[in-house]
């Protein structure tokens, strides 16, 4: 039999050419893989980007969502406050034209006139005019306060008959109270339908800003309640120089003007910082409610939440660079170790192959693993061919017989060395030299055999000088007359 002292299998020569090509194809899955792993770092990095995006947009929705809900829900508590004054302006008016009321004593006329549901939160005490503009009845007491208001906003729109139902006023600062209110005033007329005077009174400025105080929109927000055509009601945070401002035609007016509710971003005229601004109309009043939440505010918590993904994804993008770089660098390294092994075995398959000697090696099994050049053209198959056959498909039955037992005490662990003649692929009987040597696992000899080296050395032209045969003599292809004079010999 015949063996290799390589405990890797080696391929034969004529697989050596597209291992040539080995380590291009290595470069080229080493730049692929570190491709693919910039690509996936880079995919990382694009999906927290859209996640902080889409963050950011449901955010504006959910602000959208949650001011418009508290428009709303100003909007209807501050014309339910309105609706409930108005109805008692109107009760006024109507007791001013009631003939039974006007005929009762002071006392209970005043009674008559200014019930108790004057006596709502925030409103401002009523007052009736006469004609000419003057304090004829009071709701403050029985006698009137002197006082003059013809030169009022709402006196005068109600004398010249433009309005015939509620009229809202401009902030007025009072002068009989002294605080700012929000002057609501209706008409009543004389019998024959002409103008007798007005019904004044009024919601205070301080009841919108303590309805408004109780919401916190964030820093650089508020909550403004204006006239249709643009006069500031009350605005929080509350400032004093607010009330009465005018916000006539500014760009964010326009806008707000053009529909009856919405939202938009623009930036305050009263204070340059950009808001978000959600507002609607209050009920069929002329008055406009807006929630204006500064975009600083807005953005501070998806600021902190972007901050957090973004490190997080830096994080693993900066991981992964590190991770392409590592990979890259073993990649690398591996691919010098394996041309390096490519390279050794190239030599050490070159020398078993010119060697004259047939070497090869054979497992526990007897199973081929491994033939060079010489051992191929000594049984005239491929190394492809041989490798797998047992070491009887390989012999036959004849000269496995013989090698047999020096075979079994190699697997044993018992080296082997032996003469035997055989007759190569050519016909010619060839004289050799045979060892079988164990290979165990692990170092040392104590590990279990796995297989055995085989080498086999022809000795055949030495043995010509002993036996007196010629090379070309014809007794060499006769393994009897071999035998014959190698017996001479011996003898």
């Amino acid at each position: 039999m015949r063996g290799s002292p390589c405990k890797v299998t080696l391929p034969s020569a004529s697989t050596m050419k597209p291992e040539e090509h080995r380590p291009r194809v290595q470069k080229t899955r080493t730049h692929l893989l570190t491709l693919i792993t910039l690509l996936l770092t880079l995919g990382i990095g694009a999906l927290f980007a859209r996640a902080i995006w889409t963050l950011k947009d449901e955010h504006w929705t959910a602000t959208q969502r949650i001011n418009t809900s508290l428009a709303q829900t100003l909007d209807r508590s501050i014309a339910r406050a309105i609706d409930a004054y108005d109805l008692s302006l109107q009760g006024v008016v109507a007791g001013l034209s009631d003939p039974d009321i006007m005929g009762l004593p002071a006392r209970q006329r005043h009674s008559a006139l200014f019930d108790q549901s004057l006596r709502q939160r925030g409103a401002a005490g009523v007052l009736v005019l006469d004609v000419r503009g003057d304090v004829v009845f009071d709701s403050g007491g029985v006698e009137p306060r002197k006082a003059n208001l013809a030169d009022r906003g709402y006196f005068q729109a109600l004398q010249q008959g433009n309005y015939t139902g509620l009229y809202i006023d401009a902030p007025l600062y009072s002068r009989v109270t002294g605080k700012h209110t929000l002057a609501m005033a209706r008409p009543y007329y004389q019998a024959d339908g002409r103008f007798a005077g007005v019904v004044v009174g009024g919601l205070r400025i301080e009841y919108f800003s303590e309805l408004l105080s109780a919401l916190d929109l964030g820093e650089h927000s508020g909550i403004t309640l204006f006239r249709s055509d643009g006069t500031v009601v009350v605005r929080f945070p509350y400032r004093e120089d607010d009330v009465g401002k005018s916000i006539a035609g500014t760009d964010n007016l326009r806008r707000i003007q053009a529909e009856r509710s919405g939202s938009f971003l623009g930036t305050s005229v009263l204070d340059g910082v950009e808001r978000f601004y959600t507002f609607r109309q209050v009920g069929d009043y002329p008055l406009i409610l807006s929630v204006a939440q500064s975009t600083q505010s807005i953005l501070a918590g998806w600021r902190r939440s972007a901050v957090v993904l973004g490190g997080f994804a830096l994080l693993l993008m900066l991981a992964g660079v590190v991770l392409a770089a590592l990979l890259t660098r073993e990649l690398r390294r591996r691919q010098q170790v394996a041309g390096q092994l490519q390279q050794a075995e190239h030599y050490l398959r070159t020398i078993l192959d010119n060697l004259p000697s047939m070497v090869s090696y054979w497992d526990s099994d007897q199973r081929n693993r491994f033939v060079n050049k010489t051992s191929s053209a000594q049984y005239g198959r491929t190394a492809e061919a041989l490798r797998g056959l047992t070491a009887r498909e390989v012999l036959g039955e004849k000269d496995y017989a013989i090698v047999r037992p020096y075979v079994e005490q190699a697997l044993l662990g018992h080296p082997q060395l032996f003469e035997r003649t055989v007759t190569d692929a050519s016909g010619q009987v060839r004289h050799t030299v045979v060892s079988h040597t164990p290979d165990r696992d692990g170092d040392g000899d104590q590990g279990p055999v796995r297989g055995i080296f085989g080498q086999m050395t022809d000795i055949t032209v030495r043995n010509f000088d002993f036996i007196g045969f010629a090379p070309g003599d014809p007794n060499n292809a006769n393994p009897v007359a071999v035998a014959n004079a190698v017996s001479r010999v011996n003898a």
